[in-house]
């Protein structure tokens, strides 16, 4: 276990490090960090993919909203309370006053980002690469801004990829097997 916590750290620092720490790089990684829990951005993304696209579901909607709030209230609720992980800014005793003091893992915002982008991708296979890399942006300004470990991004990521895929095989292919 020491191993895997060690590796987590060497990893986080590293893409720390890769990033200059500057007002251009605090600016853009503060946007994505703030944007990225929030459901306005991806319900924006969403009315652009019900606009421009010819093949709609009608409740591709009820998908999104279930997924997103399934995911939060999972990672926010329940699994933070059971994994008690040291946010960096804490453990290392960094300034930083854009991180809340909760529980480091798993990340929500990258398990909001990456099942709102697995869902997405899922409905709109040509822009399906965009969203992982918003979603990839997202995690990665939860490390550069100190507030999490890299596996804590990579593990909110899996949750919230395995919660999209979850709520598209119960409640979306039943579904459709009855058309």
């Amino acid at each position: 276990m020491q191993l895997f916590i060690s590796l987590d750290q060497q990893i986080t620092k590293f893409i720390i490090n890769i990033f200059p720490h500057n007002p251009f790089f605090d600016g853009f990684f503060s946007f994505f960090s703030l944007i990225g829990a929030s459901i306005w951005i991806w319900l924006i993304i969403i009315a652009i993919i019900i606009f421009f696209e010819e093949k709609k579901d009608k409740f591709f909607f009820l998908y999104f909203l279930i997924s997103f709030l399934a995911t939060s209230l999972l990672v926010n609720y329940a699994l933070k309370s059971y994994f008690p992980r040291q946010r960096p800014y804490l453990k290392y005793n960094l300034e930083q006053s854009s991180c809340p003091k909760s529980s480091s893992f798993p990340s929500g915002h990258s398990a909001v980002a990456f099942a709102s982008a697995y869902l997405l991708a899922v409905f709109d296979k040509k822009r399906g690469i965009y969203y992982y890399v918003f979603a990839i942006l997202v995690a990665l300004s939860r490390i550069y801004l100190n507030c999490h470990f890299f596996f804590d991004t990579v593990g909110g990521g899996i949750i919230g990829m395995i919660i999209s895929f979850l709520i598209l095989k119960l409640v979306v292919l039943p579904n459709q097997s009855k058309k």
